[in-house]
Parts: structure tokens; sequence; C-alpha cells
């Protein structure tokens, strides 16, 4: 007789959630080597977990993910989540009833959502009641209007109040939720007028397990082993990367740039555009001189033998820098509320140097790069035991199914 089936649901909304996901779900395995995990997502995180050797289920095909709509709500290089999110309302029902269907047809005892908002809101409100224990992990709570736009305002206000209601949906003791990061990095702030305050709501219903990354920081102490391993010289290396979406495309163009006033400082640097899986390398105009390249599988371990590395503020890239103790540059998505939130930890923590994208120059951003280039700054403390500790979380609740 096999062991449990776990249905792990990952955001398709970029790579970074998959990321913490394969963590979570290795941590899982050593617990309970006896799980069977099946994975069900869109691209291009369903891509990387079968490049991983990962057990995606055919409905993947059919899943509606999230990174078409988020790219088509950039608006002049500004990305309004909560414009994301009502857009992705209709393809969110209908991922609601493929995952119900998943957990019919594939026999599942227990089911894991990271961001799942298609199963999360639905949930609250009474509308989907999965058959089996649901355990949903997210890394940050509530949401913000980024605009001043009364109609915005009011739209994120009612998806507060659906989330500050989350525990009543998760109180009979079948479902929990995972916060992945330090209480401290949920807003000291109520949800909104007459809601609960967010972190005593966090406090009080959520398992706060700390950061994930997929990785070993430990195991990539030796940077000129790693550089040889990769391919590169002794030359200084500078790496731009944006993740798994095409929001971005600006900031690799301002980096390619920033090389010619790079070079009067740094001569010999190696600069390296990651374009990542949606956004071609030919659409990029980048002066000779500077690589460019596509998705690159493993990106942490160029990132831990890079001398800076520079980029959006997303949470899993940014722990998994901070963890490695490569300094690096980060660049906040205009209107994007949860990487103000993530700019709020990293401020807290001391890592990284913030920049914008809207007042930076080709030469301030060379400037900030030689800057880091040469008095490297002491690497933050960052707590990156989350993926065993959510992995326990889930193991406990198999444990409980199965008594």
């Amino acid at each position: 007789m096999g062991g449990p089936r776990v249905l792990y649901v990952s955001s398709a909304l970029g790579l970074g959630h998959v990321s913490k996901d394969l963590a979570i779900a290795n941590e899982l395995r050593s617990l309970r080597p006896d799980v069977d995990v099946l994975w069900l997502t869109g691209r291009p995180a369903s891509d990387a977990l079968a490049e991983a050797g990962e057990r995606v289920l055919p409905e993947a095909a059919r899943w509606r993910g999230g990174t078409a709509v988020a790219e088509r709500a950039l608006h002049d290089g500004q990305l309004d989540l909560v414009t994301y999110v009502y857009r992705s309302l209709p393809a969110w029902a209908y991922n609601a009833r493929l995952f119900r269907r998943a957990i019919e047809d594939h026999r599942i005892d227990v089911a894991i959502g990271d961001e799942t908002w298609e199963v999360f809101i639905p949930l609250n409100l009474r509308l989907l009641h999965p058959p089996v224990p649901f355990v949903m992990l997210f890394d940050f709570v509530g949401t913000e209007s980024m605009t001043g736009r009364p109609f915005n305002r009011m739209r994120s206000y009612l998806l507060n109040v659906v989330w500050s209601r989350d525990a009543n949906a998760f109180a009979r003791g079948l479902h929990s939720e995972i916060f992945i990061g330090e209480i401290e990095d949920v807003p000291d702030a109520p949800f909104g007028w007459r809601l609960p305050n967010r972190r005593e709501h966090a406090r009080a219903n959520y398992d706060v397990v700390g950061h994930c990354v997929n990785f070993r920081p430990e195991h990539y102490a030796d940077r000129q082993a790693l550089r040889r391993r990769l391919g590169y010289d002794e030359r200084p290396l500078v790496i731009c990367s944006v993740g798994g979406t095409a929001i971005g495309r600006e900031l690799l163009e301002l980096c390619g740039q920033a090389y010619l006033p790079l070079r009067s400082v740094m001569p010999d640097v190696h600069m390296v555009l990651v374009c990542g899986p949606r956004l071609p390398t030919e659409s990029l105009s980048a002066p000779d001189g500077v690589e460019v390249r596509g998705y690159v599988p493993r990106l942490f371990e160029h990132h831990a033998c890079c001398d800076v590395a520079v980029g959006q503020c997303g949470a899993s890239s940014t722990t998994e820098l901070a963890a490695l103790g490569t300094p690096f540059i980060y660049f906040p998505i205009e209107g994007h509320f949860e990487q103000e939130f993530v700019a709020a930890r990293l401020a807290r923590h001391g890592a990284g140097v913030r920049m914008s994208l809207a007042h930076t120059t080709p030469e301030r951003l060379a400037e900030a790069i030689y800057e880091l280039y040469a008095s490297p700054p002491k690497p933050a403390s960052f707590p990156v035991d989350g993926a065993r500790n959510a992995a326990r979380h889930i193991a406990a609740v198999l444990d409980a199914t199965a008594a």
C-alpha cells in the first residue's frame, strides 16, 4: 500500500514561489519518505517542476496561471496587484473547480496551496468545501491600494474584509495556514476600517515559520570553485535578473545602459542580463560586451558566486541573496504592494540597497554597483529554516489525517 498523497498547488505567478515550494516538499520527504507529492500549477512554474523531476499532474495543462494577467496589468512600469486580483477572478473560479476535481480523481489525502487564492477566497466565503485538509501558505497579510483612486481603495478594502475572516473558515481544525516569514514582516496595522490588526491576527491564527530557501547557504561558501563549475572567469561579475515574468524589461535595459559608465571604473567587468522564461532575449537592446541569457535554472548558484546582483524585489529572490550574503541592489515594482512589504523586511534587516527605476540614471546605477563591489557590506542575518518548519506543520496534518 502506498503512502499518503499530497496535492501541492504552487502559485504560477513567476518562479519565486515554486522555488520555496520545492524546498518545503523536499523537507517533507525527509520527514515522511512515504509521501507522494503531486503538483498542480501553470506555466512557467510547471516547466520548472518538470525540469526538477517532479510529478506534475496532466490537469496542469488546463490550469489558468496569472503570469499573463499580471503582465497585461502592467502600465507605465507600474503593477497594481489589486487590479490584477480582480482581473484574475474568472480564471480563479475555473481553477477552483479543477482543484476540487483533482482531489477526487487522484485520491488526495492533504492539499497544500502556495498563495492559491482560487481556493483561499471561495473557502473563506464558504463557496468551496475541500473534502480533505487544506494548508494555505502565504508571505504577506492583507492587500494595499497603491493608488489614490477611491474605487481601487474600495476594492482593496473588500479583499481585506474577506481575508480578515479566514479564521472562521479555518477555525474548525480541518484546514490551517502558514505564514512564510517573521511576525515582524506583518504590518502592525489594521486590515482596514473596523477590521482586526494584521499582526495580531497573524499571531493568533497562522503558523509563522520563517523564510524559505531551496539550498543550504553553507554549501556555497567556496565562490571560486562555484565560478569554475559554472564557467565564469576571475573578472568582476554582475548579474542582473527579473524573475519569471516579462515584467522587468525596463530594468534590464537600464542595467545594460549602465554597463559603459561602469566600465570606466571596472574595465574588466562581466555583466550578465538574465531575462527568464517570459522575456525573449532578442527583445533586449544591450551594448557589446554584455551577456544576455534566457531562463537560467538554479539561478541562486550564479547569485552565490557573483560580486553584485541587481534585480526586482521578489520575496524569494531577495531572501536567497540575503541568505547567500551576496551584495545586491533591488528595484521594487512600482505600485506592487507585496514588494513594498518585502522592501520593508529588507530594510529592517539591513539587506540590499533599494533604488527606484523611475529615478535612477544609468550613471547612478553604475556608481551604486561599483560602491557595493568596492566595499561589500556585512551580510544580513536571515532566518531561513522556514521550509523545514513548514514541512513539520504539514507532516503533523498528515499524521492527524491518518489517526
